[in-house]
């Protein structure tokens, strides 16, 4: 009975510390950016009415998805719901960010609650991932943490629900993937796409995990297939959108030639977590970030590094030719590759702290 009984306080010790630093990454984000309300192009309220610029039309899920939420409620309940929604202000009384219209709030108020979901969610699935390829919980644990704290540094010049969304399908489906689980990761894919487009860009990434499970042909052609899934809804939403103001892509190439020679882009600071910290490519960072590489690269496999190097070549191009300089949130390919090596640096220090002490 006591070991049943210590066991249960473990696991509910374990699910309360990954809900708080979930909930403070989550409040990390929320708190600089809301959810762009206001914004002309990708406010929250333009997204859910279908009219903002491309590419962000493109990212219709979770718009759609509260909207559709928003429909089954009910009109009397739906009324008075709103009332105290509007009575309370219970968001925008903790967060200056948000601006919420009295048209839209119930969806709004869907939209965080999802968010943070998601957000919590991610969590859970990057610890189980990473605790499988280390065979170490402690490490995959401290590794996910991580990750939920850190994410509002990934959110410098922007932060949209769309992002929140796209870590959990990359931690999902790279789990799947890992586990051969490939009838799963084809049902996840069109919701994956329709969530954010960069979706299908990481499918070639997660080849060698599926080669891995079920050799070279039979994973090209699960690979292949979902990228064809993929590429339909893309374009199923291209259609959709087709009238929308922007365009599919924006080019940068030169923007990021420019900012390369200007030594103050590396020293950078912006407001996270209410403090002037490192943004965008911030020089310590960017040496943390090749200090654990180096260190850590020689723990992956072969198949681990065939899916960093894959990763790293389409997202390296996508980033120098289509994104915002400093926008590091669109390295979103290389989540998973840092989080293993990063979970490595960890389980080393730790290894090397224990041997001291012996």
């Amino acid at each position: 009975m006591d070991k049943k009984l210590d066991c249960a306080i473990k696991k509910f010790m374990i699910f309360f510390l990954i809900l708080m630093v979930s909930a403070a990454g989550f409040c990390g984000f929320f708190l600089k950016w809301a959810f762009r309300d206001g914004a002309a192009a990708w406010g929250f309220d333009v997204m859910i009415e279908g009219g903002a610029q491309r590419p962000a039309a493109y990212r219709h899920l979770l718009p759609q998805t509260v909207k559709l939420l928003g429909e089954t409620i009910p009109e009397p309940a739906k009324e008075k719901l709103k009332a105290k929604l509007i009575k309370d202000s219970s968001i925008e009384k903790r967060y200056a960010q948000a601006h919420i219209s009295e048209k839209y709030i119930i969806e709004y108020y869907l939209m965080y609650v999802i968010c943070f979901l998601l957000f919590f969610a991610s969590t859970w699935v990057l610890r189980a991932l990473l605790s499988e390829i280390l065979n170490d919980r402690v490490s995959g644990t401290l590794g996910a943490l991580f990750f939920a704290l850190v994410f509002p540094f990934f959110e410098v010049l922007g932060g949209y629900f769309y992002d929140i969304g796209e870590i959990f399908f990359l931690f999902t489906a790279t789990l799947l993937a890992y586990r051969g689980k490939w009838h799963w990761l084809l049902l996840l894919t069109p919701f994956a796409e329709a969530n954010k487009e960069a979706f299908f860009f990481f499918l070639p990434a997660l080849f060698p995990l599926l080669r891995h499970h079920h050799g070279t042909k039979k994973a090209a052609v699960i690979t292949l297939f979902s990228m064809f899934c993929a590429g339909m809804v893309y374009l199923y939403a291209r259609q959709l959108y087709a009238g929308n103001p922007g365009g599919m892509v924006e080019w940068h190439p030169y923007d990021h030639l420019m900012l390369m020679f200007k030594p103050l882009a590396y020293f950078k600071t912006s407001s996270i977590y209410g403090l002037p910290l490192g943004s965008g490519m911030f020089l310590p960072h960017m040496i943390c970030v090749v200090w654990i590489a180096r260190k850590a690269w020689h723990h992956l496999s072969e198949t681990w590094k065939a899916h960093a190097k894959v990763a790293l070549v389409i997202n390296s191009l996508l980033y120098f030719f289509f994104v915002v300089p400093d926008e590091i949130r669109d390295l979103s390919l290389l989540y998973v590759s840092f989080m293993i090596l990063f979970a490595y640096y960890v389980r080393d220090l730790i290894r090397n702290q224990m041997a001291q002490k012996d």
